[in-house]
């Protein structure tokens, strides 16, 4: 059996330092430019504002602000969280109003469709 020559570990010269306070610091500013820009993109009119429906009559978006679908007389669109200013049918109008397929809007009877 050979004898076990022990470990080393060399030394490596003019080895950089690492400044991990200034480092952080870069990031930490990196950070808070990033928050600024998150913030300005969600913040009513910003970019990535998204609405969603709230409940079936009721549009809501992001930036917290909301719309009642039901008094022009339609549902809220689940696909792209917008109250809808068109119906297909009554399923796609707010309660207490029928669809009105002359102009495909919701109405409260069957007097006011055209």
């Amino acid at each position: 059996m050979a004898p076990m020559r022990p470990m080393v570990v060399p030394k490596i010269g003019g080895a950089a330092q690492i400044d991990y306070k200034a480092l952080y610091n870069q990031e930490r500013e990196k950070n808070q430019r990033l928050r600024e820009q998150l913030d300005a993109w969600t913040r009513r009119g910003g970019s990535l504002v998204h609405a969603y429906c709230e409940s079936p009559t009721r549009s809501a978006n992001s930036a917290g602000e909301s719309s009642d679908c039901a008094a022009a007389g339609f549902a809220c669109e689940p696909v792209s969280g917008l109250c809808r200013t068109t119906a297909a049918n009554s399923d796609q109008c707010a309660a207490g109003f029928i669809w009105c397929s002359s102009n495909d809007h919701c109405v409260r009877s069957a007097q006011e469709c055209p």
